[in-house]
């Protein structure tokens, strides 16, 4: 992956009325000197919202890591986490 965090964003009706919507600009809330290690992409619904276990929707993966009731913050986070944990200089 080259260093690059890869974020996928349900865009499912389910996901996208429950708040995926505000994901379609996250390249732009993120800290400019990281956006060009963050790949950002939609992916059709995979159907996670069908079991209680991965929590509520709005569903992104990060590194295939779930994160379901995403929104921005948690995001955020998550691809701070992946950047500090897997990239080796």
């Amino acid at each position: 992956m080259n260093g690059q965090v890869e974020v996928s964003i349900c865009y499912g009706t389910l996901c996208f009325v429950m708040g995926g919507s505000e994901f379609e600009m996250i390249q732009d809330q993120l800290p400019s000197d990281i956006r060009h290690l963050v790949l950002v992409k939609g992916m059709n619904c995979p159907g996670y919202c069908n079991s209680q276990e991965n929590g509520k929707p709005p569903f992104v993966t990060i590194n295939g890591k779930l994160i379901g009731q995403a929104n921005l913050q948690k995001v955020i986070s998550g691809i701070m986490g992946e950047l500090a944990n897997g990239t080796d200089k």
